[in-house]
């Protein structure tokens, strides 16, 4: 079930929220006085950012779940409960161990009890993977998902659009009227046949469905 494509692309959030922290600096540095965008894909258009950095962010993203967050979620589900254990069957440092289990901790897919040794007065940070939130978290990701390509497509199935030949600005025909159907930079508006937008929209749909589909069979077996 961990590897499942799905699981993957939850577990992302981790990496990808710490890149966009680092994007959110780096545009407060170009952009001081604008207002800093929301979400990593919102701040790589902000920030023009060119397709070598993108890929690397998308590497980073993809090792890191492959190769740290799964190895350390695999160590919680055979029952491996200190960050120490998982630290030695894993090998991975424990400061990325420790890391990783607040990270889960944070997304609630992961609790922790603590306990006190009674000659040492240290204490114990027993931890545990809930399957059962994460599976509900990937169910409700995707239905969201998809709610939201479905008010994509009957926007574009229900309305015709008109753009910039620049590529300034998107209106539909309400929108264009009213502006005369001009864009702001003074270029006559032309209408735009969004008939593979609709079909890209179809597609996407369809897959979202045949994954969840296919990770809610696989819990079943």
């Amino acid at each position: 079930m961990i590897n499942n494509p799905l699981v993957k692309k939850s577990l992302s959030k981790i990496v990808e929220k710490e890149h966009e922290e680092t994007l959110k600096k780096r545009f407060k540095e170009y952009y001081p006085d604008e207002e800093t965008p929301e979400g990593i894909d919102n701040l790589i258009r902000a920030l023009n950012l060119p397709q070598e950095d993108i890929q690397h962010i998308a590497n980073d993203i993809q090792e890191t779940v492959e190769k740290t967050i799964i190895p350390i979620i695999n160590a919680l589900m055979d029952g491996i409960e200190t960050d120490e254990e998982i630290a030695a069957k894993t090998e991975i440092k424990l400061n990325i161990v420790r890391k990783i289990l607040y990270k889960l901790y944070d997304l609630k897919i992961a609790n922790y009890k603590r306990s006190k040794d009674p000659e040492t007065q240290w204490y114990t940070y027993s931890w545990k993977f809930d399957e059962e939130e994460l599976v509900r978290q990937i169910n409700e990701e995707c239905e969201k998902e998809l709610n939201e390509l479905n008010a994509t497509l009957e926007n574009e199935e229900n309305n015709m659009f008109f753009v910039c030949p620049q590529g300034h600005v998107r209106y539909n025909f309400d929108t264009a009227s009213d502006e005369e159907f001009l864009c702001v930079c003074g270029e006559e508006l032309v209408f735009q046949d969004n008939s593979d937008m609709i079909e890209g929209i179809k597609q996407s749909i369809k897959l979202t469905k045949s994954d969840l589909d296919s990770f809610n069979e696989s819990l079943q077996k």
